[in-house]
């Protein structure tokens, strides 16, 4: 079993390597819309959960999804090299849902706005109007 320490630091460095290896390594357009969000460790250092986010719709999920899993023997490959830990973690990646979640709480927050947004300039004052004393 590995400290809690010990999982932290190979996380962060696992999520470095794979974020290295989307950004510059890997040939597949569907790379550049990936962004590695965290990396949690089992207590045994054997899996590796990714979760990532991805810039687009749900087919653009699914085929990032399918990407990932069809590179997950070269990645597991590389993060063993930068990692070297006696066995290779297992890769899973996940999607991660916070980046939807945010996304659709500021669509809530700017449709619950525009309203009063609205409301405020019908009420809001022109600007003051002046008479002319001389005329």
């Amino acid at each position: 079993m590995a400290s809690e320490r010990r999982r932290r630091q190979i996380a962060r460095r696992i999520q470095q390597r794979i974020a290295e290896l989307l950004l510059y390594e890997i040939k597949d357009p569907r790379a550049a819309f990936v962004t590695v969000t965290g990396v949690e460790m089992n207590q045994d250092l054997s899996v590796a959960r990714i979760r990532y986010s991805v810039y687009g719709r749900e087919g653009e999920r699914r085929r990032v999804q399918a990407m990932l899993d069809h590179a997950r023997g070269f990645l597991r490959t590389e993060v063993a090299k930068a990692v070297r830990l006696r066995n290779a973690p297992q890769l899973v990646f996940d999607f991660d849902e916070g980046a939807l979640r945010v996304e659709r709480l500021e669509r809530i927050l700017r449709e619950a706005r525009r309203p009063a947004e609205e409301e405020t300039r019908e009420e809001a004052p022109g600007p003051p109007e002046t008479e002319d004393e001389g005329a």
